[in-house]
């Protein structure tokens, strides 16, 4: 057996079973695109609202504190800015909210969270 890696994974993609594991995945991200684009749409129609809701008492506290020190707010809306590259901006609650869900959600599932990205071009170029 080879001990280059480059070779393993080439081996590992060009297997039968990982076109078809693959090609179904690829279905289902698809499935999940499409899903994202129909709420997207719903949301536009204002048939589905844009808020998110969570109850966890931790996060509360932590977000209220936050805000009443507005310095401490700047530097994680600063910092999550950073993770997603994206310009700095002032922070507020709902911001840091936002970009703490991004940032979890593109750190825990790449793949799914790349889809809403695929959604929101999609959707945008709808009808050109």
């Amino acid at each position: 057996m080879s001990d280059d890696p480059d070779l393993e994974d080439l081996k590992a993609q060009t297997s039968q079973g990982d076109r078809l594991d693959s090609a179904a995945k690829e279905m289902d991200r698809q499935d999940l695109v499409d899903d994202i684009v129909d709420e997207l749409e719903a949301i536009d129609a204002g048939d589905q609202q844009k808020t998110v809701s969570v109850w966890d008492g931790q996060l509360a506290a932590f977000i209220r504190a936050l805000e009443a020190n507005p310095d401490h707010l700047d530097a994680v809306g600063n910092g999550l800015q950073e993770q997603l590259d994206i310009e700095e901006t002032e922070a507020d609650r709902s911001s840091v909210l936002r970009l703490a869900l991004r940032v979890g959600f593109q750190e825990a599932a790449p793949e799914q969270f790349e889809a809403v990205r695929e959604a929101v071009r999609k959707q945008a170029t709808k009808g050109l």
